[in-house]
């Protein structure tokens, strides 16, 4: 159980393929059969295969459907294009920058691209450092084997060759701390992390701005799941997936709120005040489902029926998942934070079984 702590063209390109995808494949009410998307053929009612989300921004989304062999892109629809002026200073563009990591030798490469504008940036990082995870603009390394402060580092410019980085070390965090995860979630502003010092296990979140963490909860087993966006972060933790809640800023020692047991359905990811739960336990025979679980209320309610298991959670704090229509199409839908309900779900690329393997 969780306790409080103790102590140019690229834009064109990508603006003319929202404007035609809008046109051509509005959403449609569940009823409805909906149209294509723009190069797609119409879709027959047909399961596909299971989709495998590999990145997702706030433009784009990458994903396989034969367990990351191909790479396919699919667009947004019924949303505004994230901001063209971008800065690695400026965190909150950094929604739509895919990180790629190489490493030859001793030495690890980080490539960031802006999907939306196509701009770059490309550095690497100081001998002795090792990659633990990014998000946006933000890369978070550390020592060997767990060991040593985490830093966190961003390119001082927007260049395609190398430049030098700027880095701070990150406060809050012991001194010979094991640190045995560090996680994004839906938010450049922030990344998750999970250390062992002195037998006492705590989690909590990195503030990329300040380079200061912050303590969410302690006495937290190893494989407790965890996610987060810009305001909840939240835990699914023991074989009843026990789900607790904070919100992110609340007061030092601040107890996380208990949102009772997710049953056979497992905390997947965190979009606005909700947390979505899904990927059942094999032997539950629960049906796939999308369940949202109000942080403020504790409500519950459906979101998607008819569900593959996975969900993508996005930098900007929203999310994918893949679900059959009334009409029996399938679509990966964008579940985006507000509504009446606090969550809406909306049709945003077809799944036809021309995509299928």
């Amino acid at each position: 159980m969780i306790h409080p702590r103790r102590t140019s063209k690229a834009l064109a390109a990508i603006a003319l393929a929202w404007v035609t995808a809008l046109a051509a494949a509005p959403a449609a009410p569940a009823a409805d059969r909906p149209a294509a998307t723009v190069g797609q053929a119409a879709a027959e009612p047909s399961a596909p295969a299971p989709v495998r989300y590999l990145w997702a921004g706030a433009s784009v989304f990458d994903f396989s459907l034969d367990d990351g062999a191909t790479t396919r892109t699919g667009y947004y629809q019924s949303m505004s294009p994230p901001p063209v002026i971008v800065r690695p200073r400026d965190l909150d563009s950094g929604t739509d920058v895919q990180n790629t990591v190489t490493s030859d030798g001793s030495v690890t490469t980080v490539a960031q691209t802006h999907r939306a504008s196509g701009e770059a940036a490309r550095f690497t990082l100081p001998k002795g450092q090792v990659y633990r995870a990014s998000t946006g603009w933000s890369v978070v390394v550390g020592g060997a084997e767990n060991n040593g402060p985490l830093r966190v580092w961003r390119p001082s410019a927007l260049l395609p060759v190398a430049n030098a980085i700027e880095g701070n070390q990150v406060t809050g965090i012991p001194s010979g701390a094991y640190v045995y995860r560090v996680q994004p979630g839906g938010s450049v502003h922030y990344m998750a992390v999970a250390y062992s010092y002195q037998g006492v296990r705590t989690v909590g979140l990195i503030d990329l701005a300040t380079y200061a963490f912050k303590a969410y909860g302690t006495d937290v087993d190893p494989s407790t799941q965890i996610r987060f966006d810009d305001q909840w972060f939240a835990t699914d933790e023991g074989p009843n997936h026990t789900l607790h809640a904070v919100r992110v800023g609340s007061a030092s020692g601040t107890a996380p709120t208990g949102l009772g047991d997710g049953g056979a359905h497992r905390l997947l990811a965190v979009v606005g005040d909700r947390l979505l739960l899904g990927d059942p336990e094999p032997d539950s025979g629960e049906p796939p489902s999308v369940v949202a679980v109000s942080a403020v209320d504790h409500t519950r309610r459906s979101v998607l029926t008819s569900a593959q298991n996975s969900v993508a959670v996005a930098q900007d704090g929203t999310a994918l998942a893949a679900a059959e229509d009334d009409a029996g199409v399938w679509w990966v839908y964008h579940l985006v934070p507000g509504g009446d309900q606090g969550l809406t779900a909306s049709s945003s690329w077809i799944l036809t079984p021309q995509e299928s393997p």
